[in-house]
């Protein structure tokens, strides 16, 4: 098919959204296109992308395993792009924030966050903080659940290479789908590191126990030996299948 309006369509919505959820944009794809051939459509989409060094992604989202089409450059990290839009104490706090979820096991406490504003060089009151940092959830750079915040499905797709610039001593492998993680389950034995979608696609087909060592043993968060980011406590392979 040609590339038309109902590809630009798409694409402005997925611009627009930042980051558009999979299941509207399937909808999306069938009202527009009469199928349901959704890879169809965003290769045709990239491939008019592709000269200005743009792309959309595909990226799930580490806490829900949800997916997402994200409008990411392909050729430099978008820290620029925050320049104009955040103040400048807003982005050392993002700085920050990013900092504390990649160093310290996939996530940061909301109460950390808003305790980093007394670490600031540039004053940020703890009700500023709190009204960007919800901003960022809502933009998709930042995901958040149960009090803490982890990496957002943008910052995942288009500041990776920032995080492996800046922090790549940090960062961990996913023993299934060998791409860079943030947030995820450990193995207590052998301290493999998978995706929590990667493990409970990896147990509905057939897997079972440690995906790097076979041994059937509790499979912990990545975030259990961080205190200030308690997320679920131990839990068995079977209960997260």
């Amino acid at each position: 098919m040609v590339y038309g309006n109902e590809h630009k369509t798409v694409l402005q919505a997925i611009m627009h959204e930042g980051a558009l959820h999979e299941g509207t944009g399937q909808e999306l794809v069938i009202r527009l296109f009469d199928h349901n051939n959704t890879a169809k459509v965003l290769n045709e989409i990239n491939a008019k992308l592709r000269p200005l060094d743009m792309t959309i992604k595909c990226v799930n989202c580490e806490v829900t395993g949800q997916l997402y089409w994200v409008f990411a450059n392909t050729v430099e990290d978008k820290t620029a792009r925050f320049q104009s839009e955040f103040s400048q104490a807003e982005l050392a706090l993002l700085r920050n924030v990013y900092s504390e979820i990649v160093t310290n096991n996939g996530c940061v406490s909301s109460t950390f966050c808003l305790n980093l504003c007394s670490t600031l060089h540039i004053k940020l009151s703890k009700t500023d903080a709190e009204q960007f940092l919800l901003k960022m959830v809502n933009k998709k750079w930042l995901s958040s659940k149960d009090g803490k915040y982890y990496m957002g499905v943008r910052s995942i797709a288009e500041l990776l290479q920032y995080f492996k610039d800046t922090y790549d001593d940090s960062l961990q492998i996913c023993t299934l789908c060998k791409q860079e993680l943030f947030y995820g389950k450990r193995c207590k034995k052998c301290d493999a590191t998978t995706h929590v979608y990667c493990f409970e696609n990896y147990t509905k087909n057939g897997g079972s126990g440690c995906p790097n060592c076979h041994q059937p043993i509790s499979i912990r968060d990545h975030s259990d030996n961080n205190a200030s980011c308690m997320h679920e406590s131990q839990m068995e392979i079977d209960d997260i299948a």
